[in-house]
């Protein structure tokens, strides 16, 4: 659409699909899971893994995956990434499972600890670290407000890049059926860039509007310069101008919330006020008291799309916590923060996957009479 849908469109597009209930998908693999799985090195291997956990999402009911485009394999690879996407796609579409395609983030590190993604072998975890590496956004210094983070597209250079990666993307999947939504930008102003990105972030609504895209376009709130790590879990019905911006160019609106179960009805019935359908595109937290067992039944009831985060551990290393949040009281480090089964698909825990399933199965849709 080359507008912003009107509220009775969204509403009408919402309401006449199942209810939304997905992943944040990094296959478990490699650390940096969706290049390694795109890219054209070993490929194959990746791919037998990469599919027994799709299969396996699809057993619990899960009709989504929010996923990551790694845009380095798109720049020096385009035709194994295209290749690539399309074969995942394909295994999506044959389990009627959909995609929300990530395009440009946020979360970064400064310039001087930067370093292009390398195609190829991929780098080996490092024992201990969320994200399998000890270089990481979520350290004290990045979180804590000291340091800036860098992302490419404060490269202006390489915006013609950016336009192309964007158009090839809509031209070859702005009218496909198992792309459900385009996540135009991922937490914009993370790492404390507050509104570096902004610029470009309305620049790629409006080159997605352009190509009129069939599937509605997001950006999230998600808590932009809170004091400290805890404080916009505790306080989370406020927002700052740059995500007054995402949600005036967004189609439907999207959030991250990690916190407790009593602040997230406070946040959902807060963004209902907007008027629009919710996506929660990424929680699931259990040092932060966010769980499967609390907060699906939540989102369900409350008529919110639920994209939880993680899926299977592994290379990623994603039940550990983030490095600034290992101080703070109160926050139990024995407890995994993502993911849901082991390596060998063993759950974490097993009553997490049968509420996953009791909330999953069958599949029902959302109404826009649900309390606003």
């Amino acid at each position: 659409m080359k507008r912003r849908w009107s509220e009775d469109e969204i509403w009408d597009w919402y309401t006449s699909r199942d209810w939304i209930t997905g992943m944040n998908w990094i296959p478990s693999g490699g650390i940096h899971g969706a290049l390694w799985l795109l890219q054209e090195h070993e490929h194959d291997a990746a791919w037998r893994d990469a599919a027994r956990e799709i299969a396996l999402a699809h057993s619990y009911g899960i009709n989504s995956i929010r996923f990551y485009l790694p845009f380095e394999v798109w720049q020096h690879e385009p035709d194994a990434f295209f290749a690539h996407l399309e074969q995942l796609l394909d295994l999506l579409g044959s389990y009627g499972m959909t995609m929300m395609p990530v395009l440009f983030n946020d979360c970064s590190v400064p310039r001087h600890r930067w370093s292009p993604a390398q195609l190829g072998p991929q780098p080996e975890p490092e024992a201990g670290y969320f994200g399998g590496s000890s270089e990481s956004p979520f350290d004290d210094d990045v979180q804590g407000g000291g340091i800036v983070g860098y992302v490419l597209t404060d490269e202006p250079e390489l915006e013609p890049t950016f336009r192309r990666w964007v158009d090839e993307l809509a031209h070859r999947y702005g009218q496909d059926e198992r792309i459900v939504v385009w996540n135009v930008w991922n937490e914009i102003g993370n790492s404390t860039r507050n509104d570096r990105s902004l610029p470009m972030m309305e620049k790629v609504f409006s080159w997605l509007r352009e190509a009129d895209v069939s599937q509605p376009l997001t950006a999230e709130i998600w808590g932009v310069g809170a004091a400290d790590a805890y404080e916009w879990l505790l306080d989370p019905c406020r927002l700052q101008p740059v995500e007054e911006r995402a949600i005036e160019l967004s189609d439907i609106v999207s959030f991250h919330y990690y916190g407790d179960h009593t602040h997230a009805k406070q946040l959902t019935r807060f963004l209902k006020g907007f008027g629009r359908p919710l996506l929660n595109t990424e929680w699931m937290h259990r040092p932060y008291r966010s769980t499967i067992e609390t907060h699906l039944p939540l989102w369900k009831s409350e008529g919110v799309g639920s994209y939880f985060f993680g899926f299977v551990n592994g290379k990623a290393q994603f039940n550990h916590v983030w490095e600034f949040i290992k101080p703070l009281p109160g926050i139990d480090t024995r407890l995994w923060m993502h993911d849901i089964v082991h390596s060998d698909f063993t759950p974490y825990d097993p009553d997490e996957i049968e509420v996953l399933k009791a909330c999953n199965l069958p599949p029902s849709r959302p109404s826009r009479d649900v309390e606003r």
